[in-house]
C-alpha cells in the first residue's frame, strides 16, 4: 500500500468521529487510539508495518498535537488536516459529477447530493469516509449543478 495524503487525510476525517470534542485534557494516547482505529476501519486489508506506516505518516502531518490543551483542540487540528484542498466555495457552481469525482480522489470524504423524497445519510460511508453534503439545482438531472456545499460531521 502506498502511503499517500489523499490516504492521511482520509485517516484524519475518519479519526474525528472517534475524538470527542470536549474541554477534557488531551493526552497522546486519545490521538494514537482515534488514529489507530480510523486507520483499521478504512484499511482492513493492510499489514502491520502498512498501518504503522500510515499511522506515522499522519502523526508527522499533526507537527501541534502534542501542543494541544484539550480533546477540542485535537479535533480542531485534524479538522483542519482533513479538510486542507477542500474548499466548498469552489464547489458551487460546478457540475456535480466532476466536483464528486474531486472529493473522492481528495481522500478525505464522500460526495452525497441532497435529496427531498431521501433521508440524508448519518455516519460514515461504506469505506469509512465521513459525509459531505451536496445541494444541487435539480434534483432529477443526471448531472446537475451545485448550488451549496456542507460538510456532514
Amino acid at each position: 500500500m502506498r502511503i499517500t495524503q489523499a490516504r492521511v487525510r482520509g485517516v484524519y476525517a475518519t479519526a474525528l468521529q472517534y475524538l470527542d470534542g470536549d474541554q477534557v485534557p488531551a493526552e497522546a494516547r486519545q490521538l494514537h487510539r482515534a488514529l489507530d482505529t480510523a486507520i483499521h476501519r478504512r484499511h482492513p486489508e493492510a499489514d502491520r508495518r502498512d498501518k504503522r506506516a500510515l499511522r506515522h505518516k499522519a502523526l508527522e502531518g499533526l507537527p501541534d498535537w502534542a501542543e494541544a490543551a484539550t480533546r477540542a483542540d485535537l479535533v480542531d487540528q485534524l479538522r483542519g488536516a482533513a479538510r486542507f484542498g477542500l474548499d466548498l466555495t469552489e464547489m458551487v457552481g460546478r457540475p456535480y459529477a466532476l466536483t464528486a469525482a474531486g472529493i473522492w480522489f481528495h481522500g478525505a470524504y464522500s460526495a452525497r447530493r441532497v435529496r427531498t423524497d431521501q433521508p440524508f445519510p448519518t455516519g460514515v460511508s461504506y469505506d469509512g469516509r465521513p459525509w459531505l453534503r451536496l445541494w444541487t439545482d435539480d434534483e432529477e438531472a443526471v448531472n446537475p449543478t451545485i448550488v451549496a456545499a456542507e460538510f456532514a460531521a
